[in-house]
């Protein structure tokens, strides 16, 4: 019995701590959507890879802005094996005018963070659940 307390208390705890990183990357993720308002059409010009510690390759997108005069790169904030793009693809970003390194892209289904941070907040959750449910089973 103090054996199963033990384990569900570090669960409880484990969770809450993910719980909290949980709610710091989901302000992130408002702040962005409530700043990047400015959407523009940006092209590739460079990929960046860098080697995963697992021995794969990571890579990272660096846009240029079409249609205007500034020699603006935007430089993706991580590297990612989720997102591919091409060298010369276009791409829809929106972009916070007071700050356009700071960016999201315009297709959702590209914003591959915000998936993974939910994916990672909900596994302590699921352990939590398929502990007590196979305990609750070996009764």
């Amino acid at each position: 019995m103090l054996s199963n307390i033990i384990v569900i208390t570090f669960w409880v705890l484990f969770f809450l701590a993910w719980l909290a990183l949980c709610l710091v990357k989901y302000g992130k993720w408002a702040r962005r959507r409530k700043n990047c308002t400015a959407e523009i059409t940006a092209r590739v010009v460079e990929i960046k890879e860098r080697k995963a510690m697992r021995g794969g390759m990571l890579y990272k997108p660096v846009f240029e802005p079409l249609g205007t005069t500034d020699c603006l790169l935007i430089d993706s904030a991580f590297y990612t094996n989720l997102v591919r793009f091409e060298v010369g693809q276009t791409v829809e970003l929106l972009v916070n005018p007071a700050d356009p390194k700071e960016f999201l892209y315009k297709d959702n289904s590209l914003n591959k963070g915000i998936v993974a941070d939910v994916i990672c907040c909900c596994l302590p959750l699921l352990c939590i659940l398929g502990y007590v449910l196979v305990k609750m089973n070996g009764k």
